[in-house]
């Protein structure tokens, strides 16, 4: 999947992903062979600061921002902005483009009916990934100019010039095209804090996306509530996972049912897509996002779903320097998917 917006790649950009747990940054540059990870990092942000994509305290959004950027000592100033799938309408449409009409008009009119605002109060974008007599089909995305401009607005306070703002979900699936250039039908799953987003891939595209209102920070809730433990024990207990020692039955019996409320809505997430789909035998399932360190996740998605189980790697296709050690690929592999991919979003060389 192509770009939605295009843009002259000269230089470097930041990929800045604000997420509900932290802010990611990543620094990518152009290189013999495509992009090159330059700088990763992360810094946490307060509960509460951003829920469902809304930011609740702009002013700690800014001031850790600032930080994590004065930290990284990145050279590049142009940002390239994640905007959570919460806050956007993505839908794959088919269009049969009428004599004498321009597609850009067509596109806004089909818009209308899958548009649920004013138009003139939305950004509205397009990808075509088909063209077969008149008839086109495209990716239509949309969101709310007050929200692009809050995001927008977030960044620049910060020091840095927002250049593009890009669909956290569709950032994702930018750099999984790029790296794998898989055509069987699949699901793309970037597991994080406060959600999990899902894309059904299939033509070298998404074909259909979901958001589940579940994300790895319900463990650490139930946690939490089981044990009478503060956020942070709770956190360090869900990510060490269950031990021997006399919390354990507890503490997996926690794993055990925040996973199988998952597991409910996955399922339903994929008999809704085959529902739209009935022809399309999904094969695989590829893990992203923060979430996907979980302890036994990957081998309980495999018993409960039958399908292959793959974490999401990026490297070595993906080129970084030398002073990355492996570690922290994993790392970034895992819980940095998002803001990689923004940052090498306008440094990528597709072949037609």
């Amino acid at each position: 999947m192509k770009s939605l917006l295009g843009f002259r790649r000269k230089g470097g950009f930041l990929g800045i992903d604000l997420g509900s747990y932290a802010i990611k940054v990543a620094e990518a540059i152009p290189g013999k062979n495509g992009p090159v990870l330059k700088s990763f990092g992360q810094i946490r942000l307060p509960r509460g600061s951003v829920l469902s994509g809304v930011f609740k305290d702009p002013d700690i959004i800014i001031e850790r921002l600032a930080q994590l950027i004065d930290n990284l000592n990145v050279k590049s100033k142009r940002a390239i902005i994640s905007l959570s799938s919460y806050a956007a309408i993505i839908k794959r449409i088919e269009l049969r483009l009428p004599e004498g009409k321009d597609l850009d008009s067509a596109v806004y009119e089909e818009a209308e009916a899958h548009i649920p605002f004013n138009l003139d109060d939305v950004y509205l974008d397009y990808q075509i990934f088909s063209e077969e007599e008149n008839k086109f089909d495209i990716l239509l995305v949309a969101a709310r100019k007050e929200v692009i401009e809050e995001l927008a607005n977030l960044v620049e306070k910060a020091g840095l010039l927002p250049t593009i703002v890009d669909v956290d979900i569709l950032a994702v699936g930018n750099i999984f095209e790029y790296v794998y250039q898989i055509r069987k039908p699949s699901l793309l799953v970037d597991f994080g804090a406060s959600k999990a987003s899902v894309i059904l891939w299939g033509d070298g595209g998404p074909l259909s996306n979901r958001d589940i209102s579940f994300g790895a920070q319900e463990i650490t809730e139930e946690l939490q509530r089981e044990l009478t433990l503060s956020f942070e024990e709770a956190e360090n207990i869900k990510i060490q996972g269950p031990s021997g020692n006399e919390q354990g039955a507890i503490i997996k019996k926690c794993f055990l049912e925040t996973y199988n409320r998952f597991i409910k809505d996955l399922k339903n997430t994929i008999d809704f897509f085959k529902s739209r789909y009935p022809s399309l035998e999904i094969q695989e399932i590829y893990l992203c996002g923060g979430g996907s360190k979980l302890p036994q996740l990957k081998e309980f998605l495999e018993k409960e779903t039958g399908l292959k189980i793959n974490f999401f790697q990026v490297f070595p296709q993906i080129e970084h320097e030398e002073r990355f050690d492996r570690e922290y690929l994993d790392t970034i592999n895992k819980e940095g998917i998002v803001a990689l991919s923004l940052s090498i979003r306008e440094l990528i060389t597709w072949s037609e």
